[in-house]
């Protein structure tokens, strides 16, 4: 289960987004950082800035160096099926430099068999550059790619409107009740709550009180909180739970490989002259000993860089 808000409608940011991936937190994982996709060793791999997991390659959110974007989230469906592709390599094959358009990119996944992913929903995004002046050219064209569960044909549609204004993606399908879950719902309202307070103070939020106004979004959690699978889709932000591979809540509860939550929480902001600030912060962990604890903010993973080579339509 992951999520993901944004919005591509702010006059100072091309993009405002931020992300929750939940995940069993014994899955073995890297922390963003600047790579290619290769051995860690790669010293000239510096081209994607992501996580990465280790254990089936790929990547589930992250940003290159030309500003292109991925976020993925897997459909909730039921377990046992096998796939030939991971779903990480979704995003991976999207931010790698030799990558494909959006327009293309369908195509290319059909030509290698795109029933072979379980299913997912694929937000891309890929920089323009259409202003005047270099403080005000960036903007981002945006597409969702879904196959709508395990062995299903991979379809593209643009954003709606309201969607570049304030958006979501979680783990329901696209073309179903995907949109209504509670957790979209209440990320979707906050985010909007959020830029419309910004907008009609006259002393904007800074960088800072606006990062950490997304991050709060991200920790909401429900009342109660979500104890079993079904539950999952009411809450942004998941409390460690006991969880068996098929994410029912049968595990033994001093198996610490099956507790699943939410592992880490990102925030993404690209300024209109293409000035990205990507921020990412652990949110439930395993100690060295195994034990369940809780992430310092104090200890994130913060980048700042410029995006390069900006394209003009």
């Amino acid at each position: 289960m992951c999520i993901g808000f944004w919005s591509l409608d702010h006059p100072d940011y091309a993009l405002i987004l931020c992300s929750n991936r939940d995940e069993y937190l014994s899955r073995p994982t890297s922390n963003a950082h600047f790579h290619c996709f290769g051995p860690e060793s790669d010293l000239n791999g510096n081209f994607v800035l992501s996580g990465r997991d280790l254990k089936a390659g790929g990547s589930w959110f992250g940003i290159n160096r030309a500003g292109r974007i991925a976020l993925l989230t897997n459909i909730s469906e039921a377990e046992g099926a096998l796939y030939k592709e991971s779903r990480g390599h979704l995003v991976s094959s999207f931010l790698l430099p030799e990558a494909p358009d959006a327009s293309h990119f369908v195509g290319l996944l059909e030509r290698e068999g795109s029933t072979d992913y379980a299913g997912f929903n694929l937000l891309l995004l890929t920089p323009t550059s259409g202003g005047e002046s270099a403080a005000d050219s960036l903007a981002y064209e945006a597409s969702l790619i879904t196959n709508s569960g395990g062995h299903g044909a991979i379809v593209k549609r643009d954003l709606l409107p309201e969607e570049r204004r304030a958006g979501a993606i979680s783990n329901g399908v696209d073309s179903g009740d995907g949109r209504t879950w509670p957790k979209v719902k209440k990320g979707v309202a906050s985010l909007k709550e959020l830029l419309h307070v910004n907008k009609a103070n006259e002393q904007k939020l800074s960088e800072d009180e606006l990062v950490e106004h997304l991050f709060g979004i991200l920790s909401w959690q429900s009342d109660p909180p979500p104890s079993n699978r079904f539950q999952l889709r009411n809450s942004i932000e998941i409390p460690p739970l006991h969880m068996s591979g098929g994410l029912s809540p049968d595990a033994e509860p001093d198996d610490r490989d099956n507790i699943y939550g939410t592992r880490v929480s990102t925030v993404l902001l690209v300024r209109r002259d293409g000035q990205a600030l990507f921020i990412e912060r652990d949110f439930w962990k395993l100690d060295s000993e195994g034990n369940v604890v809780r992430g310092d903010p104090r200890q994130a993973r913060v980048f700042r860089f410029q995006i390069d080579n900006l394209r003009k339509d």
